[in-house]
């Protein structure tokens, strides 16, 4: 969506399962958005006066982790169950992020401006089964703001991180998303 809006040589745009990373991040800070902030500038400085860089993990690194942290969130299980196994791993990701980036990430919307920038068909494919990735949201929005919205599909009983390899949610997906490039391509 990002590139779209402002790179109109992309004729047509389908989502699957879409997200707002930046929203999701925002709703993560116990303190609010504008107070993670403050604590992520005085952290940025204290790590330019020590030399010291601070990572972060993104998600706990195996099941048992997060049980131990008391994390039984079926999204966030999943998303560790394809991140962090072989299923979706991949050799070079560390699970780990700079602090020091943290506050793009809560300033980041990747919507903005679709309102009035983006003129491409649209096609957003959606997981029905509601959970905490706030992908159901995201896309939804997104259907909304969108001027030239074609075709919105709902995959009943997908859950977000199903959508990435399961194969009938695939398949269907896939489908769709034929279709509607063969339409508007």
């Amino acid at each position: 969506m990002h590139t779209a809006r402002t790179d109109h040589r992309i004729k047509a745009v389908g989502t699957v399962v879409p997200s707002d990373i930046g929203a999701a991040f925002r709703s993560f800070q116990p303190d609010g958005p504008a107070a993670a902030l403050d604590a992520m500038a005085a952290a940025r400085t204290a790590e330019n006066r020590t030399g010291h860089v601070n990572r972060d993990t993104w998600l706990p690194d195996t099941l048992d982790d997060a049980r131990a942290a008391g994390i039984t969130d079926l999204d966030t299980t999943q998303a560790i169950t394809f991140y962090r196994t072989e299923r979706g791993r991949h050799e070079n990701s560390t699970n780990r992020r700079l602090s020091r980036g943290d506050a793009l990430l809560l300033g980041y919307d990747p919507f903005h401006l679709v309102d009035e920038l983006m003129t491409q068909p649209l096609q957003v494919v959606l997981a029905g089964r509601l959970g905490t990735t706030g992908s159901y949201e995201a896309g939804m929005k997104l259907w909304k703001l969108a001027p030239n919205p074609i075709d919105l599909m709902v995959i009943d009983g997908a859950g977000h991180y199903e959508m990435y390899d399961v194969p009938e949610y695939v398949d269907a997906a896939v489908d769709r998303l034929a279709a509607f490039y063969t339409d508007h391509l």
